[in-house]
């Protein structure tokens, strides 16, 4: 077994968080109770300036437990940025950035310290599995192709979801800030965390190592992101932009985000309609269908079967169908 106290001051975990009081609160008695603080240094970076958090740990009304910092943005910089900004801060030479509405599982502490000890020198990511995947294989990669050529189809969905959730990953600070231009490049792909990591692989020869373990346990909130525009976004990014993938990696992820499930394919193409169908957000759904149709034929097939669903009224689609669709997503969580 590995001494935990080897690893002190070798990682800094850092906690994002705008406007959730109550699972902020739930993940640091968690971090307390599980104790990541033998390991790592813990620092909040609160996202909103003007909000019920900030007064409250002022007077001192909102517990923080002992040896865990906070900081807070003069502006709400966005979930992304709010991710990056922890590069510039961190002391230690890893980083491990863990979403408010997370949680540590009880062997965090010995499964992240043995996987830090064991890691070898060339490794810039650690990335992690959850149990919203579960299929991970142990593998290191000198890039994305390698990885996804592993994989099987059916998984595609769910490994491109696991690739996205940060909280999963572990980064080697030095090696990744040579390239965190990278990530503000590529930041309207939603994935900017991965993209100095690849950088890396691709322009040093570094590479990212996936693991079976899961030391985080993935939360659900109903305060979401936007799906759909987060899709949307994804897809052009990575589609059209250049100059922070190489080809190879731009194609892998292509085939995880593009994948051939009809039926995530449908919720997706009723999701946009949902979220641009909205008059305030003043952009057409029907020129977002179009330029999603252009790029995916597996969108197409979708948007061609729901093409009588998207003709009603938001409001008249069947109840089965908006429960499952969910909310929008907020804007501010963009």
């Amino acid at each position: 077994m590995v001494d935990e106290v080897t690893l002190a001051k070798v990682l800094t975990v850092w906690i994002p968080t705008f406007r959730r009081e109550k699972k902020l609160s739930e993940l640091l008695l968690n971090i307390e109770k599980v104790g990541i603080q033998r390991i790592a240094n813990v620092v909040i970076s609160d996202n909103d300036s003007d909000g019920p958090l900030l007064k409250a740990v002022s007077d001192g009304s909102f517990y923080i437990p002992k040896n865990i910092g906070y900081r807070y943005n003069k502006a709400n910089l966005s979930a992304g940025v709010n991710f990056l900004r922890a590069f510039e801060y961190c002391e230690t030479p890893w980083l491990m950035i863990v979403g408010d509405d997370d949680l540590f599982l009880p062997d965090a502490v010995k499964q992240i310290s043995n996987a830090l000890c064991e890691v070898s020198d060339h490794v810039v990511a650690l990335k992690f599995d959850s149990s919203l995947y579960g299929s991970q294989p142990d593998y290191a990669t000198f890039g994305l192709e390698e990885y996804v050529n592993i994989i099987p189809r059916r998984d595609y969905p769910n490994a491109f979801n696991n690739l996205c959730l940060i909280s999963n990953w572990l980064f080697r600070c030095d090696l990744y800030r040579e390239h965190l231009a990278s990530a503000y490049f590529g930041y309207s792909s939603k994935v900017s965390h991965l993209l100095p990591a690849l950088k890396a692989c691709s322009a040093k020869g570094h590479k990212i190592h996936f693991s079976k373990l899961q030391p985080v346990d993935h939360g659900i909130s109903e305060d979401s992101w936007p799906k759909a525009a987060t899709w949307f976004e994804m897809v052009m990014t990575i589609s059209n932009f250049t100059g922070f993938l190489k080809s190879s990696d731009r194609k892998a992820l292509l085939r995880l985000l593009l994948h051939s499930d009809f039926k995530r394919n449908m919720a997706k193409c009723l999701r946009v309609h949902q979220f641009y169908g909205d008059r305030k957000i003043a952009i057409s759904a029907w020129n977002i269908h179009l330029h999603l149709a252009l790029i995916s034929g597996g969108y197409r097939l979708a948007l061609l079967v729901a093409w009588p669903l998207l003709c009603l009224p938001s409001g008249f689609l069947p109840r089965f169908i908006s429960d499952r669709l969910g909310e929008p997503g907020s804007v501010d969580r963009w």
